[in-house]
């Protein structure tokens, strides 16, 4: 056997813990196939432990600094605490951080390598002080509750202190314990399973929370493989703490994944208090949910691994406070990929009642894979390049809905949140979750396969003047019918004109202001097996206040039920529905300090059809629904019916093109191809079809590529009558 079959088959572990002062986020851009590193002297997997901080800011070092800082903004005298470490080394890990909560602030003081004391000044008050030591998965609190500072203190961390057990089990749907198969390592160096389990990836999330501020501290361990003995196969992620009040709250998100990866279990156990017992999962409280997922013609082209990601957020008033993100890979299966999710979640935490619970399951779509050899261990990597973020589920004792929050998100690592509608307040940032009324529903209205769709460019435009220095930001967000969000450049082309001339993107700085219009297509797109694409183009003059063009945010389609789908049996059965408006980015350089502003104000709509590919386009009558207005991030609302569709088009298939004008006339065009498909207006297409005097309108290559004339081998070229020929050079 492999050395690479051996990792495959045995334990992984790995172990990250995170300061949560507004938000920690649990996961890593790359999806380990199978990783494992075995001690040499105990032939049990080491842990790998990563400890790093998240506060709105992305580098550790601002974060402690800026912690440091606000503390020490209180007036008064500053006394100093002492930490002394008291454990037995060979037993404990030591602890990476001793935390000083206050009302508002908090200090985080980094231990050198668990050896001597630490210390740090604090203005006179009453803190909560938490440490953890760890042994093996297992962590050991060390809390000082209501610790009044009025002179200068020193205090033992020691975690005999820590004599409460929490213990947690969680069961899958069927009523059994969720467990992993059960294992040893034969004389000769191979794994042998004796006993089979339901799971093979698990990853669990325990949150310390403090009621009235939010999450103090999380920890997350991911596991892979087999176990080597009975106790942890259901990976309980226990934990010991000290004697505390119910003021602090104990929360565990999981995630657990079965071997053939066709099912994932996601669990959320939460208590009122921290005493000693046992926490589990109700199985009759489960909800199904089952994706189809079609991956893009480019990811279809590669011959990788695949995976799957299941996010959970923790969400209070609007803000994402924690998230769990557990993943998993195997080579890509041929088709569609279709997967089963089930979630054993309330629609709010019993416990801390502003918390709302979410999870969103990824796909990647395509992406590299890296091998990493480092002696006695080995694993791939398969690093995602592609991937897509499908809709939010909300689930409730049985009850189940979509929340679509769209492109409105933060570009870290797996967090899809909006940067522009955070909050910093209290010492605390929060990313900004507001999921819009009107593209909310039930879960089983959503009719289709994520990704067999041609996506809208929920494009973010950045131009503002600061400081004497022009600034400019295009991003691409392609989002799909359902909410579904889509990363990664494969098939995306961008070109620029400034002042009216064409400039070299790679080479372009932005040295005045100008005029800008910018273009984005997209060819890695294909619906019902015809290729689409999204061609995006913003003008926008930054001699004038208003420096940003008009944007789209998210568009979706209705049928006569409700149901949310692009595929009608008539025209009369369909409406369209989108948000869009004129955001505004305003520049503050004390934007840290306090809530981002991003105003929206009103635009021209036009909407307008054509068949498949003819460019023969007609309107389409919308109205703004007032009462649907929203914000932060989401504008203005427009409905229209669809009964006014006339004409034919191949397979039923129309295009759509948007145009948004904001007052100061700068402006946004965006062509979907195709949009939606009307069936009784349908036609194939075959030679005979046709006006005779059609013109090329467009050449894909078999991965829905756009090419051009000189491209070898089989090309569909879209003609202007609406036809599709396929030709062999």
């Amino acid at each position: 056997m492999s050395s690479i079959m051996k990792n495959y088959l045995l334990k992984t572990i790995m172990l990250t813990s995170a300061l949560l002062m507004g938000f920690g986020l649990h996961a890593q851009l790359e999806l380990p196939i199978r990783v494992s590193k075995v001690c040499s002297q105990t032939g049990k997997p080491t842990p790998k432990i990563t400890t790093f901080c998240s506060n709105g800011q992305t580098d550790e070092k601002q974060l402690i600094e800026h912690a440091r800082k606000t503390v020490a903004k209180a007036e008064g005298d500053m006394y100093t605490v002492t930490f002394n470490l008291e454990y037995d080394v060979e037993f404990y890990q030591a602890p990476f951080f001793a935390y000083i909560f206050g009302d508002n602030d908090f200090l985080q003081l980094a231990f050198d390598n668990g050896e001597g004391a630490l210390q740090g000044q604090v203005p006179p008050g009453t803190y909560d002080i938490v440490a953890y030591f760890m042994h093996e998965d297992i962590q050991y609190y060390v809390i000082y509750e209501q610790y009044e500072v009025t002179e200068d203190v020193t205090l033992a961390l020691n975690p005999t202190q820590s004599t409460n057990l929490i213990s947690t089990k969680a069961y899958g749907p069927d009523g059994d314990l969720l467990k992993c198969d059960l294992g040893h390592v034969d004389e000769n160096g191979e794994w042998v399973v004796d006993d089979i389990g339901n799971i093979d990836n698990c990853g669990a999330n325990n949150t310390l929370y403090l009621k009235g501020r939010g999450p103090l501290i999380s920890f997350t361990v991911s596991y892979t493989g087999g176990a080597l003995d009975e106790e942890s196969r259901s990976r309980p992620l226990d934990f010991y703490i000290n004697d505390v009040s119910d003021r602090f709250v104990f929360i565990q998100e999981r995630v657990a994944y079965t071997a053939d990866l066709s099912k994932s279990y996601v669990c959320y156990l939460s208590t009122d208090d921290v005493k000693i017992g046992v926490r589990e999962n109700n199985p009759n409280d489960y909800v199904q949910q089952l994706y189809t997922y079609k991956y893009s013609p480019y990811g279809r082209s590669q011959e990788m691994a695949y995976g799957i990601q299941n996010l959970i957020w923790s969400v209070g008033n609007d803000y994402a406070y924690t998230a769990l993100g557990v993943n998993t890979g195997a080579p890509k299966n041929e088709g569609n990929f279709t997967h089963e999710v089930w979630a054993n979640l309330p629609l709010t935490n019993p416990f801390v009642p502003e918390m709302n619970i979410f999870v969103q399951t990824v796909f990647p779509d395509y992406g590299e894979i890296e091998h990493m050899d480092f002696g006695d261990y080995e694993y791939d990597v398969f690093t995602f390049t592609g991937v897509n973020f499908a809709q939010v589920l909300r689930a409730n004792n049985g009850q189940k809905e979509f929340v679509n929050i769209g492109h409105h998100r933060f570009e870290n690592e797996f967090l899809m949140i909006n940067d522009l509608y955070g909050v910093f307040n209290d010492g605390k940032y929060y990313y900004r979750l507001n999921p819009p009324e009107a593209f909310t529903y039930p879960a089983n209205q959503a009719f289709g396969v994520i990704n067999d769709n041609c996506p809208i460019n929920a494009v973010k435009v950045r131009s503002y003047e600061a400081e004497g220095q022009v600034n400019l930001q295009v991003q691409n967000y392609f989002v799909g019918r359902f909410g579904e969000c889509l990363s990664g450049g494969e098939g995306v082309t961008m070109g620029m004109k400034f002042n009216g001339t064409d400039v070299d993107m790679e080479t372009f700085t932005l040295e005045e202001k100008g005029t800008c219009e910018w273009t984005s297509t997209n060819t890695n797109i294909e619906v019902d097996d015809m290729p689409g694409h999204n061609i995006t183009t913003v003008y926008f003059d930054q001699n004038q206040e208003d420096m940003t063009p008009p944007s789209i945010e998210m568009l979706h389609f209705k049928n006569g039920d409700g149901g949310v789908t692009d595929r009608f049996a008539s025209a009369d059965d369909g409406t369209m529905e989108f948000y869009a408006g004129d955001f505004n980015y305003q520049y503050y350089p004390e934007m840290w300090d306090g809530e981002f502003e991003f105003d929206c104000q009103p635009v021209e709509v036009l909407v307008e059809y054509a068949p498949y590919g003819t460019e023969n386009w007609n309107e389409l009558a919308v109205e703004e629904v007032p009462e649907l207005y929203q914000m932060p991030g989401w504008g203005y609302f427009y409905r229209g019916s669809l009964a006014g569709v006339t004409g034919q088009a191949e397979k039923g298939w129309f295009d759509l093109k948007i145009r948004l004008v904001d007052e100061a006339g700068n402006w946004q065009e965006q062509v979907v191809s195709p949009a939606f498909r009307i069936d009784d207006l349908a036609y194939s297409s075959v030679a005979n079809i046709g006006d005779g005097n059609a013109r090329e309108v467009a050449r894909y290559n078999l991965a829905g590529q756009r090419v051009d004339a000189s491209h070898k081998g089989v090309t569909i070229i879209r003609m202007s009558d609406g036809t599709a020929r396929k030709v062999l050079k």
